[in-house]
């Protein structure tokens, strides 16, 4: 299955294949991204890694900016 990804570090976006019934996690793990760097959305909505990956899903990962 082929997804959109967008990696907000990188600014670029790209074309993943993925297993069905693959989790954010798991595209994750591919992306080599550490979870506690970004926040995910998926079709304008934030999920968690839990999440199972749909078919023509969009999904961004957004840098997580703090400071004081």
């Amino acid at each position: 299955m082929q997804i959109k990804v967008f990696l907000e570090k990188q600014n670029k976006e790209k074309n993943v294949s993925i297993n069905e019934n693959s989790t954010i996690r798991e595209l994750m793990k591919i992306l080599e991204i550490n979870a506690s760097e970004v926040i995910v959305v998926r079709n304008n909505e934030i999920i968690t890694e839990k999440e199972k990956i749909k078919p023509k899903d969009t999904i961004k990962f957004l840098s997580v900016i703090s400071g004081g």
